[in-house]
């Protein structure tokens, strides 16, 4: 599916697109997505590092960390013993950020090329970034590659809402998101491009199949406002003694 230019392709998003699509966003990046979710997307959050299971000193990744929202809920759970990192594509993004959450490290990298060694993390996340990479599996093979044995990895993505509910939130989508949009930023292409990368997005079911394949046993989903959103939860096995 074409998108207009400039912005990603729907489906295989080339990094250079989604990278200018983000820096054009980033100033206003928060306050858009809160008056879009109507405020859930910080329960979402929440709820996202709740499942990681970290415990103070741990270490965590945020990946496609974008403005460092989840990574500063995910700095709370670790405390002043644990480090969180984020890693974005996007350094404008990032220089938001860093402002926002200054005890966290944030890094400018590729999800799909992590800098890091294995086995680093106790738990890694990623919140609304899965849709925008071009290479989805690769990228999930990154996360368990960094995750110590045991670890979790757990990913906020948009979903497939509750057939009953489809017809009022794709009328959401497409009728009012793009004039909210276009009144905070003076446009609206961008999130027309990313309304148009939700309702395009794999199922839950899909993503678990990915998950499984980049390695993680179990894994499993928790569905989240009617199915808006899923939180999908994966876990690098503990090698078993010969």
């Amino acid at each position: 599916m074409s998108s207009p230019i400039g912005l990603p392709t729907v489906g295989s998003p080339e990094p250079e697109a989604v990278r200018g699509m983000f820096t054009s966003l980033a100033s206003r990046y928060d306050l858009l997505n809160s008056l879009l979710s109507q405020g859930q997307d910080r329960r979402w959050r929440r709820r996202a590092a709740q499942l990681t299971r970290v415990q103070p000193g741990d270490r965590v990744l945020d990946v496609c960390t974008g403005t460092g929202a989840l990574a500063a809920v995910l700095r709370r759970r670790v405390g002043s013993a644990g480090e969180v990192i984020g890693v974005d594509l996007t350094e404008a993004m990032l220089a938001v950020a860093r402002a926002r959450v200054p005890e966290v490290s944030f890094v400018l990298g590729d999800a799909c090329q992590l800098p890091f060694p294995d086995r680093s993390f106790e738990a890694a996340t990623m919140a609304f970034g899965l849709r925008n990479i071009h290479d989805r599996q690769l990228a999930l093979t990154e996360l368990a590659r960094v995750l110590r044995p045991g670890g979790r990895a757990v990913i906020l993505e948009f979903s497939q809402v509750h057939p009953l509910l489809r017809p009022g939130y794709e009328w959401y989508s497409r009728r009012l998101i793009p004039p909210i949009a276009r009144r905070v930023l003076g446009r609206d292409s961008a999130y027309r491009y990313l309304t148009s990368s939700i309702s395009a997005f794999a199922p839950p079911e899909v993503v678990s199949e990915w998950m499984s394949r980049a390695g993680f046993r179990p894994v499993r989903h928790h569905l989240m406002s009617a199915g808006v959103v899923a939180i999908h939860v994966g876990r690098r096995p503990v090698a078993r003694p010969v």
